[in-house]
């Protein structure tokens, strides 16, 4: 039944996502195209790069370096603006589908019986108009617009590194292989933490909104010290759950700067032997 569930949650999401396919697939090929002109660039700074070693031996074809770099600065200008306009679009799908998202979920919480609000806390309601739903936006802004772009980038630079050197690129794709396989594990651990971060979210926010707008029934059946006790309760999951969930999310980036700089120093000392035996290109 709970992969039934899963399964229809795109086929539940469709009416909200219908009108944004076209600027979808315009965003996704602006990334496509801005991801060309970033693996591209090095190319043309590298025959900059030459022209300049090569005119040190001899005469320097000034002109030539200029048109290099004009095109680059050109390249790099349209890459710009493509990135911009992608995030723009990205950008404004996401809040138009976060306002429609509220919207269906008012329509529904105006067609429940009544009881479902007797056997579920107003403040778990909200919290899934506001706080789910502000997730959900979020965490679309944040991968929607990169997905496609770390994609393009990934196919480019891994081309383009076997083109240069298929030992390096076997080097560099085992280190980041290694980082891949860490951050799944936990990725995986720490989805718990995530989903109990927001129903003790849930949990407080309906907690607090009955006791204020009850405010005089608590005072007057002398419930304010159970009050207070059933809120450090709350308030304690919550604290526990958060911590974990935002420690084990803020130990991602370190752990990628790490992979990262493995990586960098495994190329660095691959790319040294080869240059000490002669074969910088070696291609197996």
């Amino acid at each position: 039944m709970e992969n039934k569930k899963k399964s229809s949650i795109l086929k539940r999401m469709n009416p909200y996502i219908v009108g944004f396919k076209l600027p979808f697939v315009i965003a996704s090929m602006g990334a496509i195209i801005s991801s060309i002109i970033t693996v591209y660039g090095p190319t043309v700074l590298k025959n900059i790069t030459e022209k300049i070693t090569d005119g040190l031996q001899g005469n320097l074809d000034m002109t030539e370096i200029g048109r290099l770099a004009t095109m680059l600065a050109i390249l790099y200008g349209i890459g710009a603006l493509i990135g911009y306009g992608q995030s723009f679009i990205v950008g404004t799908i996401v809040q138009r589908f976060s306002q429609l998202l509220r919207a269906g979920i008012s329509q529904k919480i105006n067609r429940l019986p009544l009881n479902y609000f007797d056997s579920h806390s107003q403040g778990d309601t909200l919290s899934r108009v506001t706080n789910d739903v502000d997730t959900t936006a979020q965490s679309l802004n944040q991968s929607l617009g990169t997905i496609v772009t770390a994609v393009m980038l990934l196919i480019g630079s891994v081309f383009m590194m076997f083109v240069t050197s298929v030992t390096m690129a076997w080097t560099a794709i085992g280190s980041v292989l290694i980082g891949f396989v860490i951050s799944m594990v936990i990725m995986i651990s720490s989805q718990k933490f995530f989903k109990a971060q927001q129903a003790n979210l849930a949990a407080i926010s309906g907690f607090v909104e009955e006791t204020y707008t009850g405010h005089h029934v608590v005072t007057n059946y002398n419930a304010v010290e159970e009050s207070k006790i059933a809120f450090e309760n709350l308030n304690g999951n919550l604290y526990n759950s958060m911590w974990k969930s935002q420690f084990i999310s803020g130990i991602m980036m370190p752990l990628m700067i790490f992979v990262g700089n493995f990586g960098y120093v495994m190329v660095c000392v691959v790319g040294a032997i080869l240059t000490l035996n002669g074969d910088a290109r070696l291609k197996l």
